[in-house]
């Protein structure tokens, strides 16, 4: 004796045209359309929100934060034009395969406190050969690792870096 299975649904697409043409059927695609561009909508919202929050935080996370003068010390014994010139031989001296460590530490005699700080904030955020922005102490701790170097740095700034 065979056994023979009884399919459910609508297998024929005639009965299926005939289906999807009736008022009941119209409706039901009609629902469907509407509840996939529903569906599309959210995505592509939760989709914008979430770059956006994504590109919002990355800029947050990787702005510069510039120090403030201490007005218990000295005052600056630079000006804002000696410290960006001093700035900018420091990304020169830096910049590239290898560092200039007689620039660097030329650039940074004879500063006090306040001085390294308008040095620091005239210098930044800036980009190397390969990587992400760094600022000034990222730059020093970056291109010089020997112990010899950093101390002759450390010498000369008033900040451990």
């Amino acid at each position: 004796m065979a056994v023979t299975k009884t399919k459910k649904g609508l297998s024929n697409p005639a009965v299926l045209a005939t289906v999807a043409s009736s008022p009941a059927g119209q409706k039901a695609v009609t629902g469907a359309i509407d509840t996939t561009f529903t569906v599309v909508k959210i995505v592509a919202v939760a989709l914008v929100v979430g770059v956006g929050g994504y590109v919002a935080y990355n800029l947050y996370k990787n702005r510069f934060v510039s120090l403030a003068t201490n007005p218990n010390y000295e005052p600056s014994n630079i000006s804002e034009a000696v410290a960006n010139a001093k700035a900018d031989a420091l990304y020169n001296a830096m910049y590239g395969w290898g560092a200039d460590l007689e620039t660097v530490l030329e650039a940074l005699s004879g500063i006090n406190y306040n001085a390294w700080v308008k040095v620091y904030n005239a210098f930044g955020k800036r980009k190397p050969t390969i990587g992400s922005e760094m600022t000034l102490t990222e730059w020093l701790n970056n291109q010089f690792t020997s112990q010899l170097d950093r101390s002759k740095i450390s010498l000369l700034i008033p900040v451990a870096f």
